[in-house]
């Protein structure tokens, strides 16, 4: 059976919680890839050491069906401009293309925000520091999907998840209960 393919951007200093659910329930149905901009170990925000599969300049974004961006220290990554240029290409493609938090400023370096809803956790002096952020359509909301432009402020990070999957497949209420710690139905079976 063809599975479909999943990119998951890794950097020093990537927050691993944020994109936890997303890619938990992503592996029912796509292969998952790490991607970074060199082929070097990154360490995420807690500590996980994580090992690249790929490096942008080995990734055809023809090979691939998502891609995940996760929030954190944006310094290693603040001037990556063949990062942005790869984000850019992927989402003008109608790709999924989804950033969670402080990711959403790849998402804005690339200019794939321009013009259009979008939501980001970085206060608005933040933003205004950055100088990549359109205030006009910046809205203050757990998750803002646009086309195929998903964001999520950090908090989100479950229904993150859960939107991004039902982007890219018919995702069971039984999976959506569990990842909302609302009810576990292989518990509940177990009980009877």
């Amino acid at each position: 059976m063809f599975r479909k393919k999943a990119l998951l951007f890794i950097f020093n200093g990537y927050c691993e919680f944020e994109i936890s659910a997303a890619i938990s329930m992503l592996r029912e149905t796509h292969d998952l890839y790490t991607i970074s901009l060199q082929k070097n170990l990154c360490k995420s925000e807690a500590g996980l050491t994580t090992v690249p599969d790929l490096i942008i300049n080995e990734a055809d974004p023809n090979d691939f069906d998502v891609l995940i961006i996760p929030g954190g220290d944006l310094q290693p990554i603040a001037e990556a401009k063949e990062l942005f240029d790869w984000v850019k290409n992927f989402a003008e493609q109608g790709k999924v293309t989804a950033a969670i938090c402080s990711g959403a400023y790849v998402l804005a370096q690339a200019e794939v925000l321009k013009g259009i809803p979008y939501t980001v956790t970085l206060s608005k002096e933040q933003r205004n520091f950055l100088r990549c952020f359109d205030e006009e359509t910046y809205i203050y909301q757990p998750l803002v999907r646009y086309k195929n432009i998903l964001t999520a402020q950090g908090h989100a990070y479950v229904d993150f998840g859960i939107h991004l999957n039902k982007m890219v497949r018919e995702v069971k209420k039984e999976t959506i209960d569990f990842y909302s710690g609302e009810r576990n139905i292989y518990m509940e079976s177990d009980s009877k």
